[in-house]
Order: structure tokens, then C-alpha cells, then sequence
């Protein structure tokens, strides 16, 4: 009964906030293709490797996050939390990793608060099912609608803590919940190649472009699975890069990044357009 009446209210949500989803690609709006450009591939490449020497001060006063940055993280927490309609959940801890945890951040990074909670009332695989839920809800909701100095907030619900977010040596994870450094970030070794970075864009972009102009040109009976495989292929990608101890600054991370910061986001389109691509083939008429 418990997880069943958890399940009802979430979906309400989400039938809430559906239609309050980040922006479609609009047929009539022409194709949302990636600018591949000599250019554009390398003012993106400089653009990425060009890391800062502080803390983004938006965040922080030095090592130091912001008191009024803490506490908002902490109520907007607070908010989902209560509003949530899981049973008994409960916050264990709230924290901060990513790019605006270390020196890795550029105008386009987002201030990522991870919170890992428990409830009496379900299993943690139960539980699990239940905050994919509440995030696709939260997401569909609020997003870029949370800045803090003009920082795009998320917030991600965990049940369990994966190895992903166990602490690793000079990767920044601050504990917003008891303000202080769990692991103090460190500048990180360079690792990447510019040049197999604008290869490896191109490809991707060539890619991209190609899935779109063959969607494009008969979206009815469309395999949109195919948005999906290439975006799972520009994760193993990326990942290979942290597999291979190259880190954050890897080739392959910040060409992911990089892909990110075109004209249009690569990643972010592939979900989207694979959403659209199933609502057309799901639609008559």
C-alpha cells in the first residue's frame, strides 16, 4: 500500500508539471542541428580548457560556501522533501559535487546538490524507484528555474550511495548539510589532446547531425531508440576517460563538455528529441 499510494503521488506530479518541460524541438522551428564549424569546435575547445584559479566566487568566498547559498540549499531541500508524498522520507545528507566543487567550472556549469536519504517505510530498492520519480518530477519542474547568482541548480535524490559518490582523493565533495569539506578539491592534471578533442567533436557532431536530418526527414516509424544508443555511446565515451585515470581532464570528458556548449547542448537534444520522436509515433493523424 505505502509504495503504491508513494507512486500515485508522484505521478500526480508529474501530470502536474508535464507540460512545464524544458523547450521541445519544434518541427516548424527548422532542424536543431549542432554548429560544426573549424570555428565553433575551437572557440569551444579554448573555451573548455580554460580553467579558473579560484572557486567560482558565485558560490564561494574562498573555501567557504556562501551562507546564504547553504541555506537555500538546505530549504529548497527542505521543500521537495516535504511535498514529496514519500512516507518517512528523510534526509541523511546533502552535498555538493561537480564542476562548482572544484576548479573545473565554466559559465555553463550547473551547482549540483545530491541529497541521500532513507525511509522507514521502504527498501532501498524500493526507495530507488520511487526518487527516479521524484527527480524526473523535480526536473520537469524547476529546472533553470533555481539560480543561485545566476548558477542553474539541481537537485538529485539518492537512496544509496553508488561508488560514483564515495569520496575520491582531490575531487571536490563539499557537505552542504554540515558546512565543510568532506575532500578538498585539487587542480587537476592535464590529460587531453586539442587536437583528438576536434576530431573526436566532429565525429559527434557528424554523428548528431546525421540522426537529426534522418528524423527530420520521416519522423513517423522512426527507431527513436537510435537517439538513445548515441547518447549512451557519448557517455561510455566520457567515461573511458575516468576508467583510464586520465580524470576531469581527460580528452574525452571535456570533449563531452565541449559538445555541451555548442550552439545547442548535443546531450541534453538526444533526450529530447528521443522524448518527441516517441510522442510523434505514439500520436494518429
Amino acid at each position: 500500500m505505502g509504495v503504491a499510494l508513494g507512486i500515485a503521488r508522484i505521478f500526480i506530479v508529474l501530470l502536474m508539471v508535464a507540460g512545464c518541460a524544458a523547450a521541445h524541438a519544434d518541427p516548424d522551428q527548422g532542424l536543431p542541428l549542432a554548429d560544426g564549424s573549424s570555428q565553433t569546435v575551437t572557440a569551444a575547445i579554448d573555451a573548455i580548457t580554460a580553467f579558473p584559479t579560484e572557486l567560482d566566487p558565485r558560490i564561494w568566498e574562498g573555501t567557504q560556501m556562501k551562507a546564504d547559498v547553504r541555506q537555500m540549499s538546505l530549504q529548497v531541500v527542505n521543500r521537495v522533501v516535504a511535498t514529496s508524498g514519500i512516507d518517512g522520507l528523510a534526509v541523511d545528507s546533502v552535498e555538493l559535487f561537480g564542476s562548482n566543487a572544484s576548479y573545473e567550472y565554466d559559465d555553463a556549469s550547473d551547482f549540483g546538490i545530491h541529497v541521500f536519504t532513507h525511509s522507514p517505510s521502504f527498501a532501498p530498492a524500493q526507495l530507488n524507484g520511487l526518487l527516479k520519480l521524484l527527480n524526473d518530477a523535480v526536473e520537469r519542474r524547476q529546472e533553470g528555474r533555481i539560480t543561485f547568482n545566476g548558477v542553474p541548480v539541481e537537485v538529485t535524490f539518492h537512496a544509496e550511495r553508488t561508488q560514483s559518490y564515495e569520496p575520491q582523493p582531490g575531487i571536490g565533495q563539499y557537505s552542504v548539510s554540515e558546512d565543510r569539506w568532506i575532500v578538498m578539491p585539487t587542480r587537476q592534471p592535464d590529460h587531453f589532446d586539442r587536437a583528438q578533442m576536434a576530431t573526436d567533436m566532429t565525429r559527434f557532431i557528424d554523428e548528431y547531425n546525421s540522426l537529426v536530418s534522418a528524423y527530420a526527414a520521416q519522423r513517423k516509424g522512426f527507431e527513436c531508440s537510435r537517439f538513445g544508443t548515441l547518447d549512451d555511446a557519448l557517455g561510455d565515451y566520457r567515461n573511458a576517460g575516468f576508467v583510464n585515470g586520465f580524470g576531469s581532464r581527460s580528452t574525452q570528458n571535456l570533449t563531452y563538455r565541449a559538445l555541451r556548449r555548442l550552439n545547442i547542448s548535443i546531450p541534453a537534444m538526444l533526450d529530447t528529441l528521443e522524448d518527441e520522436c516517441t510522442f510523434v509515433n505514439e500520436s494518429i493523424g
